[in-house]
Formats: C-alpha cells, structure tokens, sequence
C-alpha cells in the first residue's frame, strides 16, 4: 500500500541533508574510510615501487617521474574524496530520510492520531518497519474503536459497565490522547 492508494500525493522531501547530526557522521565515516583505505593502497603502492627501484637500479627515472606526478595525484585523490562524499550523501539520505518521517510519525501518534499512517518513497531503506508501524497503529486504532462502541453498548446494559470502563482505562493509559 502506498499514498497514491490513499488518495493522497506522495511524499516528497526537498533537501539531502534531513537529519544532520546523522547524516554527517554517516558521511565522514564513509569518507574517512575510504581515505584510510586510499593511503594504505597508496603506501603499498609506494612500498612497492621503491623495493623494485631498489632491486633494479636503472628504474629510478620511472620513480622520478611518478614523484613529478604527486600534484595531480593530490587534486584527483581530492576530487575522488569529493565524489565519494557525495555519494554518501545520497546514500544517507535514504536512511536518515525515512528515521526523520518515523520520528514525526512518532510524534503524531503518541498526540493520539491513531489513523497516522507511514508511508516511506519507493528506494527508501526501513520499509519493513514502515509496513510493521503501521500494523501496529492499526491494531491499536481498532482497540481504540472497539473501545468506543463497547462505551456506546454499555450506555445500554448495565452488566457491561465495568467491563467497559476497565477496558476504556487500558486504552487511555496506552494512549491518553486518542483520535479516531
């Protein structure tokens, strides 16, 4: 089930970054990675050469000229580090997007709109436990009706008034708020 089944127009978020805090220690942890990955190869790398320059003298020019190269090794390891951040941007964004719509789907619920429903865009990670949200809220809204027409029975039979009334206190205390 998505919005369009409901009637309603998908939801759609304007900026990348939703949840900063998250999202950025997201973002330096994918980037710093793959930095300490890039310097490990690179040092290998170098370790490397310089064991084969060592062994056969005559390859010096060729490590000369790798060492001329290291400016523009130094802007494309920055523009690799660029796109990388980028693209743990994106990345991000399709966690923290979804945390975001559950933390104020939270919120309405709990001020007691129990017909709130989650409903995540199609890529969005987390739609497991949007389908699970919503089972939930379900079930609870459908106590919350039950509740509601038991009270309106027992307006008519006295026998069902306490029952009632227990069970009306059991909703209030899972839900103070309740709406229908």
């Amino acid at each position: 089930m998505n919005n369009n089944d409901q009637g309603s127009k998908p939801f759609q978020r304007k900026t990348i970054i939703v949840k900063k805090n998250l999202q950025y220690r997201y973002m330096l942890l994918i980037s710093f990675s793959v930095f300490v990955a890039f310097i490990v190869m690179s040092l290998d790398m170098m370790w490397t050469i310089s064991k084969v320059v060592n062994e056969h003298p005559m390859m010096q020019p060729m490590l000369d000229e790798i060492f001329s190269m290291a400016p523009l090794f130094t802007v494309k390891i920055a523009m690799y580090l660029l796109i990388v951040i980028i693209v743990s941007a994106v990345i991000s964004h399709k966690m923290a997007g979804p945390i975001y719509k559950f933390e104020k789907s939270c919120q309405t619920v709990a001020s007691g709109d129990l017909s709130h429903r989650v409903f995540l865009r199609k890529g969005d990670q987390l739609m497991e436990l949007q389908d699970s949200f919503n089972e939930m809220v379900s079930k609870f809204h459908s106590y919350a009706v039950e509740s509601e027409k038991l009270k309106n029975k027992a307006l008519s039979n006295p026998d069902l008034t306490a029952y009632c009334a227990e069970y009306d206190k059991k909703v209030k205390e899972m839900m103070p708020n309740f709406r229908l």
